[in-house]
């Protein structure tokens, strides 16, 4: 058994005996350690050892350094290639033992069995962590280390003060904050137990110098939490042991402050809004239902299908239900570079809460906590367009089911539901009459008796972004016969106005840059068919380990909405769609798989086919 303990000076025992290294092995086996069970190439280890100054025939003293520390701490150093890595059978780390211990605190099911894991978590560490090792390519880590254990610290006189034990802590904390001067969270909770051990003065003295502190160093104020803990400690207000830290003192005084404030923020309704009756009836029956928990609306589909707008519709038609007020934030889906992350999107909604920049908590967590406290018995709709993934979202969430989050999403989420009910509607294209509506509506019911009319609708394929944006263009050329920009569209591939960057193309582009090259490849080929449905005959053989593999790439297609699964072994590719695929096309990385599992005309669909034969394989 090899034992390494990294949270103080670095130690190495084999079978219970002590290992001596070497200033390099020991700086050898703290980088394999710090990635244990990973790979880690020769370059690296070089540069993590010696930095910008490596020493002649680097790679040579790395071999031989491998089979000194080999020699003493046996075959548990495996070299693969590109280097070298530390299997993790068999070894014991401090390191993973005090994050356990920190993962199982959080979970804890009382306050005084968190304390007890923190006790211990903290009693693994001997010192100032990676004590003796000297490599420059652990700076990181020492860092990262340091600040984990003041983060246990501060977890653990959290909780040890929500217990009351304000009294035994006053010294430990004074100790901590003298040797992290800059720590506010520790300077609040030192003002904590102060002031409930009635040294009200003392509390008022740790602020003060803190500070004065901040100021002299960085030129800055105490953060928000601190500066309210201070104004209830001034006031005299009561803080009886068990009573909120400073974080929720702020929240309180937040509330206090927005109270009165009924944000409204829903953007205008689109013009010519047209169709969607029947989604429109399906999410008003949604919060119509009783519920004894929070659930979440989810609108998912396509890029340009029209979430958007239909949830903007739908929530000024709702936004009576919601007397305290309708948020609004774009998420900027996942993959722009605008996307906003969890703390970002809680900075958004808090500022639409009406919470200042000075009061807004600087943590995500802190931030998740204000909101709730903020909402929590208040009636508040919330719609977050366009979210890439469940990060920023599930902080959103409202802890009672009296106020209500609306999402769209291009994604289908189904992960979310793994954390909350949730309601979900997927939209489809408008029906050909729809679209000739929208159109008539934006041109002119004179325009549309014009021959190509029919053309012009077809070209559309339902996408009400596409409708419009073929609209706004047609609308502009008052003299342009139809059939001329019928034949003008047959030619293009999208359309985008002047002064407008959105295009149902951009949008398809972006979903398929989710994809892997294998399931771009799949949907290039499934769009080559002309027959609006496919069919994959992989239920009969679903134990063939290429059929998974041809699952999991419809998988992707069908997270993304490129593709529409409308039964067993049978996929809907949208005409639009199915247009953009044919000029877009894409290199396969697991054509085995998906030459060998091929899609096949659907029956079923308005063209009647029977299954290709093998030598009409896509």
């Amino acid at each position: 058994m090899l034992d390494i303990s990294l949270l103080g000076p670095i130690d190495v025992r084999v079978s219970g005996e002590r290992m001596s290294l070497s200033p390099l092995e020991r700086n050898l086996l703290a980088v394999l350690t710090l990635s244990k069970g990973k790979v880690i190439s020769t370059d690296r280890i070089i540069n993590s050892l010696w930095g910008d100054r490596h020493p002649a025939s680097a790679r040579s003293r790395v071999h031989g350094v491998v089979s000194s520390l080999r020699r003493k701490i046996g075959e548990g150093l495996v070299t693969r290639h590109p280097g070298y890595l530390l299997d993790p059978g068999g070894v014991a780390v401090d390191l993973d033992e005090c994050e356990e211990r920190a993962r199982q605190a959080r979970q804890a099911s009382s306050t005084g069995e968190a304390v007890e894991l923190l006790r211990r978590a903290l009693g693994l560490w001997r010192g100032e962590p990676l004590d003796g090792v000297t490599a420059p390519g652990v700076e990181y880590d020492r860092v990262r280390l340091a600040e984990l254990r003041v983060g246990l610290l501060e977890q653990r006189f959290a909780a040890e003060l929500e217990l009351g034990h304000h009294a035994e802590l006053v010294s430990e904390l004074a100790a901590a904050v003298s040797a992290h001067p800059l720590r506010e969270q520790l300077a609040g909770q030192l003002m904590l137990a102060l002031y409930r051990c009635n040294r009200q003065a003392d509390a008022l003295r740790v602020y003060e110098a803190l500070r004065e502190r901040l100021a002299e160093e960085l030129g800055s104020d105490p953060c928000a939490d601190l500066r309210h803990l201070h104004a209830a400690i001034l006031r005299g207000d009561p803080v009886p042991p068990g009573v909120p830290g400073p974080v929720e003192l702020a929240a309180e005084a937040a509330a206090e402050e927005v109270a009165e404030f009924r944000p409204a923020q829903l953007p205008a309704s689109v013009g010519h809004f047209t169709g969607r009756q029947r989604e429109l009836a399906a999410l008003t029956q949604a919060i119509g239902r009783p519920a004894d928990e929070p659930s979440v609306l989810l609108v998912t589909g396509p890029g340009g299908i029209g979430k958007t707008a239909l949830v903007v519709r739908w929530a000024h038609s709702a936004a009576r239900r919601y007397p305290d007020g309708q948020l609004f934030v774009d998420l900027h889906g996942q993959v722009s570079a605008a996307a906003l992350c969890p703390r970002a999107a809680l900075g958004v909604v808090l500022g639409g809460l009406g919470v200042t920049k000075p009061d807004t908590p600087d943590t995500a967590d802190e931030r998740a906590a204000l909101f709730r406290t903020l909402i929590s018995s208040r009636r508040v709709l919330i719609v977050a367009d366009d979210a890439g993934g469940l990060g920023p979202l599930l902080p959103l969430v409202p802890p009672t089911p009296a106020s209500q989050l609306v999402v769209t999403s291009r994604r289908r989420l189904t992960a979310l539901a793994a954390h909350h009910a949730v309601q979900a509607l997927h939209l489809e294209p408008l029906s050909p009459q729809a679209t000739r509506e929208l159109l008539a509506r934006i041109v002119g019911p004179e325009r549309l008796r014009e021959p190509g009319a029919t053309r012009v609708v077809q070209w559309c394929g339902g996408w009400p972004l596409a409708t419009r944006l073929a609209g706004t263009k047609l609308a502009a050329r008052p003299w342009q016969a139809l059939a001329s920009f019928a034949n003008e569209l047959d030619e293009l591939s999208d359309l985008v106005l002047d002064d407008d960057p959105r295009s149902v193309r951009s949008a398809l582009v972006s979903a398929q840059r989710e994809l892997s090259p294998a399931a771009a490849y799949l949907f290039g080929r499934m769009a080559r068919h002309q027959s609006p449905s496919v069919i994959f005959p992989y239920p009969a053989t679903a134990a063939d380990p290429a059929v998974r593999r041809v699952r999991r790439l419809l998988d992707e297609l069908v997270a993304v909405h490129l593709v529409v699964e409308v039964g067993p072994g049978r996929y809907r590719i949208h005409d639009l769609v199915r247009r953009f695929a044919r000029q877009s096309g894409a290199d396969l990385l697991d054509r085995d798989a998906v030459d060998q599992w091929v899609p096949h005309r659907d029956p079923a669909l308005a063209e009647p086919a029977t299954r290709m034969a093998d030598s009409h394989r896509i």
